[in-house]
């Protein structure tokens, strides 16, 4: 967690450097904000007695990019999304099948590489295609959760988005996708049994945000 922080406080530091430079920024340099609507889901839903809901979320990041046609994008996010998760076991004490459910709020950080080429360019409009990869941590905030803790992620989380944007003057808005090629959680252990939980997250999301 500590190697984590400090890799938030050199984005930062990185972030805030850029922009110093005025007439840079002002050639090939841009700097962005981003709120964005995000549907989440998993690729196996149910596995090993261990079954997964869809889920709603937001996603609040900031970016710096260099050029045009192309243009390179370092970004960092974070998304947080709420999914219920079950694990459906046999009691031995009263044999019976038990279901643990619970109502996650998982939290995505991630700092991502995206290049990209804008496909339409006009003085006032422009709509690019981008993708790359990111690398993250899912984790989960104290108090929020009963039968998981953050020791049951597997990090770091590796995955690839890709999307289409579109930029009227200053805002810019669009369609991305996101795949973690890391599945979400380690094996967990209910009652003395052993679950494989190595469902991998995706997601959808709408973005909205100002670039300058």
């Amino acid at each position: 967690m500590k190697k984590f922080k400090k890799y938030i406080i050199i984005a930062v530091i990185l972030f805030a450097v850029f922009p110093l430079s005025k007439s840079l920024r002002a050639q090939v340099f841009y700097l962005g904000v981003n709120y964005n609507a995000v549907y989440s889901w998993f690729d196996s839903p149910d596995l090993d007695n261990f079954v997964t809901s869809d889920g709603w979320g937001w996603d609040l990041g900031f970016f710096v990019r260099y050029g045009k046609r192309p243009f390179v994008q370092l970004g960092f996010d974070w998304t947080r999304s709420l999914n219920r998760f079950s694990v459906v076991y046999f009691d031995e004490n009263i044999q019976e099948e038990v279901t643990v459910s619970e109502d996650l709020k998982l939290n995505n950080f991630d700092f991502s590489l995206r290049i990209g080429y804008e496909v339409l360019q006009t003085p006032m409009f422009k709509i690019d295609v981008h993708g790359g990869p990111f690398i993250g941590r899912s984790l989960m905030f104290s108090g929020e959760t009963i039968y998981f803790d953050n020791s049951d992620f597997k990090r770091p989380q590796l995955g690839i988005n890709g999307g289409v944007g579109f930029q009227f003057t200053n805002f810019i808005f669009g369609l991305e996708y996101n795949y973690h090629f890391t599945e979400l959680f380690n094996p967990i252990e209910v009652d003395d049994q052993s679950y494989r939980l190595g469902s991998k997250i995706q997601m959808a999301s709408l973005k909205v945000g100002l670039m300058f």
